[in-house]
């Protein structure tokens, strides 16, 4: 059950320069799928508890999603490779932790899943940011933390009331700033978004859900 103070919760933050810094170069190791946007975005999965200021992996699962929630690749169960153990055993990545759990009130022992992405971005063509359009991820809360933007335009975070109606909210994010939404109450989206040259282009996010 959500408490009244995240009922209606939507939160900003931001990292530390620190952990930004820290966190940035992991994402150059993100391999490709054989998923429908394996080859423009770029993926590790795992999920954690955490507690008393530290991370507890959880057993390797795959990542799975009804078909009415996503309706871009819904009920396929996806596998990934686990988010390397260099970046999981980081003050940085824990730090996202922290804010997540601080934000939504979540209990020690409620799984925290999380996703590292690369997004890629090429010049003269649109990469479609979140393929799903408008929509919901089937959880309680949500977290999406961009780490790095580098070369593109676009790719701004949406948030909507409904589905059906415009963003109450759009911002693109950089540099360790993040949004925190109580992911039953909003739905979300993201702008296409483009290379703006001809050098590699990416947008970098960590995604949490609970």
């Amino acid at each position: 059950m959500m408490s009244a103070a995240t009922d209606f919760l939507l939160q900003l933050g931001q990292l530390t320069n620190n952990s930004v810094n820290s966190l940035t170069t992991s994402f150059a190791n993100l391999p490709k799928s054989d998923y429908l946007d394996g080859a423009f975005r770029l993926r590790r999965f795992s999920h954690f508890t955490y507690a008393a200021g530290k991370l507890s992996e959880l057993p390797v699962k795959a990542f799975s999603q009804t078909g009415d929630i996503n309706t871009f690749q819904g009920d396929v169960a996806r596998e990934y490779p686990s988010i390397e153990a260099e970046v999981v055993a980081s003050d940085a990545f824990c730090e996202m932790f922290k804010n997540f759990k601080k934000m939504t009130e979540l209990t020690d022992d409620k799984p925290i899943e999380v996703h590292q992405m690369r997004i890629l971005g090429a010049k003269g063509s649109l990469t479609e940011a979140a393929p799903e359009g408008v929509h919901q991820d089937g959880f309680d809360y949500l977290g999406v933390f961009v780490i790095e933007r580098k070369n593109i335009q676009g790719g701004e975070i949406c948030v909507h009331p409904e589905k059906e109606q415009a963003p109450i909210f759009k911002h693109a994010f950089d540099s360790g700033e993040f949004v925190i939404l109580n992911d039953k109450r909003f739905w979300h989206s993201a702008q296409n978004l483009e290379a703006v040259n001809d050098d590699l282009a990416y947008m970098d996010v960590f995604v949490l859900t609970a």
